[in-house]
């Protein structure tokens, strides 16, 4: 399985995709035009994941700020993770988040998938709770 690494800018999350590693996170500002052409990498990394799992998954999603784009491939990547969970594997979405905007919409986004989510503060990039 290819392991999946972008290094963030501006408008682009670090994204890290390592099975090997157990290592899944989304983190940074995620502004892409097209979010559809920017996660379908990762889309697909998880529908070939989804084949052999690991033991436990965990998603980390550590994000300053994302647009409308990027919110809905986060609910499609939620899916997918939700697909994993309910055919029996343990999985858990990491949601950290330094301000109430973002906690917020990890609140909505545990309501639809329902997948089982802990939620971390961060301040200046050290967790709190």
């Amino acid at each position: 399985m290819k392991l999946i690494k972008i290094t963030h800018s501006d408008i682009y999350p670090t994204i890290i995709m390592d099975k090997e590693n157990g290592v899944f996170e989304i983190k940074g500002a995620s502004l892409p035009e097209n979010g559809k052409e920017f996660y379908q990498p990762v889309l697909d990394f998880l529908d070939e994941y989804s084949h052999n799992p690991n033991k436990i998954t965990l998603f980390v999603f550590n994000l300053k700020f994302f647009n409308i784009s990027s919110s809905k491939m986060f609910l499609f990547i939620l899916y997918k993770l939700k697909e994993l969970y309910d055919s029996g594997r343990a999985v858990v979405v990491i949601w950290s988040y330094d301000h109430d905007d973002i906690r917020e919409a990890g609140d909505d986004f545990q309501q639809m998938v329902d997948v089982p989510f802990q939620f971390k503060e961060v301040f200046d990039n050290v967790l709190i709770n």
